[in-house]
């Protein structure tokens, strides 16, 4: 998986984390079974485009202590109202540690059921749980949709192709996309009480007038 690269600068524990981000950084915490805990800051407007990535996976690479680690991001806090990242930490696991992550299922090829008989994909699985080592986290799962030909069509995780040192942990048995008929509208003309459409009571109401016009005659 692509990583990107950040700037960590290291934080006094006497600095005030308020101040901090009055003056557009934001104090964070680097961590580790084989790292000490490090209190750090970064620019805000950097750390913002590193997070603004639709990837939870996503691998932070940076240098301490003269060496180069690759962490991911935890307990990230957001000020939702002010739109502005208050925290961060990022945790460096070790090299050869197996870890759960969920990966994110990205769909390849073209549904003929699709294509040819209007039917909808109907999605069950956006993420799939999956254990390995972070170095041999795949970006996103590569689900290829050509088998979905018929109505009703079922691509389940059996069916995955599972990359190289990679487990699935979830049942096989798990539907991932199914290609399913699209619905039906249904159009529902509501009667009046009694039976008569307006339309219809409209004429019946001429029909009637014209019938005592007659007999008066």
């Amino acid at each position: 998986m692509k990583s990107i690269k950040l700037e960590f600068s290291l934080r006094d524990k006497t600095q005030d984390a308020n101040a901090l981000r009055a003056d557009g950084k934001v104090p964070g915490v680097i961590y580790g079974p084989e790292l000490k805990n490090t209190v750090v800051y970064i620019q805000h407007q950097d750390l913002r485009k590193a997070y603004n990535s639709p990837n939870d996976n996503l691998q932070v690479e940076f240098e301490l202590d003269g060496r180069t680690h690759i962490g991911l991001f935890r307990d990230v806090k957001v000020d939702y109202l002010m739109d502005k990242i208050t925290h961060f930490d990022v945790f460096v696991p070790k090299e050869s540690a197996s870890m759960l992550f969920h990966m994110p299922i990205q769909f390849t090829g073209q549904s003929l059921a699709v294509k040819n008989l209007g039917a909808v994909l109907e999605q069950y699985m956006e993420t799939i749980p999956v254990e390995c080592t972070l170095a041999n986290l795949p970006e996103v799962l590569e689900v290829d949709i050509s088998p979905l030909v018929e109505l009703g069509s079922i691509i389940k995780v059996k069916d995955l192709s599972i990359p190289e040192n990679v487990q699935f942990k979830t049942a096989d048995s798990h539907s991932v996309v199914a290609s399913k008929a699209p619905k039906r509208v249904v159009t529902v003309v509501e009667t009046p009480v009694g039976g008569v459409a307006e339309g219809d009571a409209d004429e019946s109401a001429d029909s009637t007038a014209s019938s005592e016009e007659t007999a008066s005659e």
